[in-house]
């Protein structure tokens, strides 16, 4: 089911007004390298679906974000070079239209940093022939920068023919009444951009015409994302650092806005994944996709 709130759109856009630059935003504490990775073509075991993982930026995390989450002892065998191998993704599904009414769909799954803030997401969608205004629909997996940046450039909108996919639980909680009030700036810019271009749903409720499972998988943020296309999961932030997370699932990184819930949700999703053998695309993980039925 889709909702659109054009009355709160409407006193977004009058407040905030879509011009101008983004606000500066702290992207998530990571060791950036300079250089991006080529795209990569992802199995998805389909005929009807490519995946492709594109890295926005390649990076590492600090044994530092997951100090005194779990077990500090552990984690200094585990990480005895003090960081972790990950990235910032960005996963483009150019999706067939030729078993449902015809229509083929170009979609991401977020928006990565912007150039404005080193993202390259533009430059490999050049690289793979894919203009901004052919991209279709962005589905969110939650709204931090590091997912929302790619939204806009110079202020404006990147991709302006393009269906934005957020699950209500996470549009309530970044609104100026909600628990991420305090961070919502490029948020509610975005929001003015794209105006009655967003659509959220709830959990459960299948998107892009039915193409698009969505999961709640909430900790990390309340209203966290998983998509389900395919045998295919994109997971967001349910994994920062795949060589810890994967095996130790307990250990959060301090993103985390509600630790317990997000090892909670780790596990539950970890598990159903492991039993029904999906690939996991997560947005930090080094590998584009992931097989459990292989990690354990």
């Amino acid at each position: 089911m889709k909702y659109r709130f054009f009355l709160l759109v409407l006193l977004v856009v009058l407040l905030a007004g879509c011009k101008g630059k983004q606000q500066p935003a702290i992207v998530e504490d990571t060791i950036a390298d300079t250089v991006a990775l080529a795209p990569c073509t992802v199995f998805s075991g389909m005929d009807d679906m490519e995946v492709i993982t594109i890295p926005d930026r390649v990076n590492s995390m600090s044994i530092d974000l997951f100090k005194s989450s779990y077990n500090d002892s552990l984690l200094a065998v585990l990480m005895p070079d003090g960081s972790s191998p990950s990235a910032i993704n960005v996963f483009l599904l150019r999706m067939s239209g030729y078993y449902y009414d015809g229509k083929d769909y170009d979609v991401l799954i977020d928006a990565g940093l912007g150039e404005e803030a080193g993202g390259t997401l533009l430059q490999q969608l050049k690289q793979l022939n894919v203009k901004p205004e052919e991209i279709d629909a962005v589905c969110l997996t939650h709204l931090h920068f590091d997912h929302i940046g790619g939204l806009l450039k110079n202020g404006r909108p990147v991709f302006p023919n393009a269906e934005i996919y957020l699950s209500v639980d996470e549009f309530n909680a970044w609104s100026d009444d909600g628990p991420m009030a305090d961070q919502n700036a490029n948020w509610k810019q975005v929001l003015s951009c794209y105006a009655n271009k967003i659509n959220l749903f709830k959990d459960g409720d299948r998107i892009v015409d039915g193409r698009i499972k969505t999961h709640l998988a909430p900790g990390h943020t309340p209203g966290h994302t998983v998509y389900e296309a395919g045998v295919s999961l994109f997971i967001g932030d349910l994994i920062h650092a795949q060589d810890l997370q994967l095996k130790y699932p307990d250990f959060c990184a301090r993103y985390d806005n509600d630790p317990a819930l997000a090892v909670k949700t780790r596990k539950q999703i970890l598990k159903e994944a492991t039993a029904s053998g999906y690939y996991l695309c997560g947005a930090h993980c080094y590998e584009p996709d992931i097989f459990l039925g292989d990690a354990r």
